[in-house]
């Protein structure tokens, strides 16, 4: 991942219950782009026992130059709890955990990094409220990202 967070981009909220990879194969069918699983996922320590993997997809648009994610915004971990004295049986406990935190609404983000300004977010919201599966879609203020540095992808 890059140091830096000093880029131009925009930033999409997809609220959806189908899972990553039917959410990427809705967004190539309708935009006619190709985003592809990304090598590796994007991993989050949240402190010494707490690690978070987020489904990464990603698309480099020539025509545009311009480089594209589409990443997961939740991430749930399933751990089994031996039965003890406060448990009688053993049972799995499923944890959530968060990329943006203060976005738990949102499923999945496309990351659009736009340093020309020429991305249509009001076409490409168009489109992805008329894809069957996605409840709703939004373009997220900036200004509501506390730690932009997650979404640092390089």
């Amino acid at each position: 991942m890059d140091d830096s967070c000093n880029e131009d981009f925009k930033l999409i909220s997809i609220q959806t219950s189908l899972e990553a990879h039917q959410v990427a194969y809705l967004i190539n069918k309708y935009f006619k782009v190709s985003f592809k699983r990304s090598d590796k996922d994007l991993q989050l320590k949240y402190n010494e026992q707490e690690r978070a993997s987020f489904i990464c997809f990603d698309f480099y648009d020539s025509h545009w130059d311009c480089q594209m994610f589409l990443v997961s915004n939740k991430c749930f971990i399933e751990t089994l709890i031996t039965k003890n004295d406060d448990f009688l049986f053993d049972h799995h406990s499923t944890q959530t955990f968060y990329l943006l935190k203060n976005l738990k609404h949102t499923d999945y983000l496309i990351k659009v990094e736009d340093e020309m300004n020429i991305f249509d977010s009001a076409k490409i919201l168009k489109i992805l409220h008329q894809i069957n599966g996605i409840q709703s879609a939004s373009l997220i203020d900036q200004s509501l990202i506390v730690n932009p540095e997650y979404l640092i992808f390089k």
